[in-house]
């Protein structure tokens, strides 16, 4: 169920957590203001079930300036989350025209279909 990560939808986060197999999560690579932000909500999300499996996709990766995979694991803070959970952080992007999945979006898919079945 994907659910918006605007400030006005924020709030729905929670009563949908809890029905919920595993966390995707999107964060724009390129905007590097709002990874403060991202990390919080983050850590506020999954603080209350530590075992949620997480997949934080890094969108916009394509874009000039955009933080690489590393930075990204290092702005969330994900070597935070703890060793029970299973995590994932992979860097995507979309072609502006969307013409184009690139291999990281079908491997992202691909994961995420298999944790699903995994948890069922």
């Amino acid at each position: 169920l994907p659910v918006g990560g605007s400030e006005s939808l924020r709030s729905y986060w929670k009563m949908y957590l809890p029905k919920v197999l595993l966390l995707v999560y999107v964060v724009d690579s390129a905007d590097h203001a709002r990874l403060p932000v991202a990390k919080q909500l983050l850590h506020q999300l999954i603080q209350s079930n530590s075992t949620l499996p997480v997949v934080v996709l890094a969108n916009k990766q394509d874009l000039e300036g955009a933080y690489c995979i590393t930075d990204i694991h290092d702005a969330l803070a994900l070597s935070d989350i703890g060793d029970e959970r299973k995590m994932f952080l992979i860097g995507t992007h979309v072609a502006e025209d969307g013409s184009e999945i690139s291999s990281s979006m079908k491997d992202a898919k691909e994961l995420i279909g298999q944790l699903v079945l995994e948890t069922q």
